[in-house]
């Protein structure tokens, strides 16, 4: 049943208002006041080269101890990144967020700038692709040499095309894709032509209790290659590709754990460093403890006891 609104009669009104007033006026003395670090959550940051595209959200911080709470469904519109149901909470000395459906670049390329591109980078990536046969056999880099070379210049072309846009992909034309193994080539061109996502992962949470915290990540894959980590140990970084005096495609913290300077405690469940441009931290809980100086209310005051005493009969 919906609840309807009426507009009250004139003096009920007045009445109201002078009511409200005393009672403004009886609680002015019982004002409240907290100390502390408060408890905090949110479910995804982006940004891209170094700007913000997506503020923290759902944020909740929790200033008085109580339990606070959001959700949303999906996120807003942005070229890179896309998630299903956002969640966080916090409280005093407990948060959570959680993040489903994750996936961050799919459709990387598909920007104005590389329209003129998008056919000769399929057909470079189509080519090297045919050329790598079965993925578990070594590298023939005398086959693959001029394939390598005809695709690292479409992504030089890619670079130069996004050069001073929001998304400078100039990364792609400094990276050394012969240093790259058969898998992350066939899952780099997957992502190039818009088949597949860089990272993606099926949940995503982050849990803070106090001063310790926990990570749990379902389906994390990252080039379209299964990511096996082991996330109850803290603070663990994946590179890729992850050579000597080679900038990665991909860097990746998963239960980064930080105490902060004001005494809270952080968990991100997953960081995410896409080519130095493309930056995501996924479900990130702070733990804080605040306490109040509020008074008992009156319903909050203990009820009596009667006591049972012998009170003596006169007259």
């Amino acid at each position: 049943m919906k609840n309807k609104r009426h507009l009250a009669p004139v003096a009920g009104a007045l009445l109201l208002v002078a009511g409200a007033a005393a009672s403004v006026s009886l609680l002015a003395g019982s004002s409240a006041t907290a100390a502390g670090t408060p408890s905090s959550a949110f479910g995804l940051e982006l940004s891209i080269a170094d700007n913000a595209v997506i503020e923290p959200l759902p944020t909740v911080t929790s200033t008085d101890g109580s339990l606070k709470s959001d959700s949303l469904v999906g996120l807003p519109k942005n070229p890179v990144a896309s998630g299903g149901i956002i969640n966080a909470s916090a409280q005093n000395g407990a948060a959570t967020a959680s993040v489903t459906d994750l996936a961050v670049g799919d459709g990387l390329l598909a920007i104005p700038q590389l329209d003129a591109l998008t056919q000769p980078l399929g057909k470079a990536c189509d080519d090297l692709t045919a050329a790598l046969g079965q993925l578990t056999q070594p590298l023939d880099t005398t086959v693959l040499a001029p394939l390598l070379t005809n695709l690292q210049g479409v992504l030089d072309q890619v670079g130069s095309a996004t050069k001073g846009t929001p998304l400078n992909l100039g990364a792609l034309g400094a990276l050394d894709i012969s240093k790259l193994t058969k898998l992350e080539l066939n899952g780099l061109c997957d992502v190039l032509r818009g088949k597949l996502k860089i990272v993606g992962a099926g949940a995503v949470e982050a849990k803070c209790t106090g001063n310790s915290g926990t990570t749990t990540i379902a389906d994390l894959a990252a080039l379209g290659l299964p990511v096996n980590i082991d996330t109850k140990q803290a603070n663990q970084a994946i590179k890729i590709p992850d050579v000597a005096g080679v900038p990665p495609i991909i860097e990746l913290v998963v239960n980064r754990q930080t105490a902060n300077a004001d005494g809270t405690f952080t968990v991100d469940a997953l960081y995410l460093n896409v080519l130095d441009q493309i930056k995501l931290t996924v479900a990130s809980a702070t733990c804080g403890n605040v306490t109040s100086d509020r008074a008992p209310a009156p319903d909050d005051a203990p009820s009596p006891k009667p006591v049972k005493d012998h009170v003596p009969v006169t007259g």
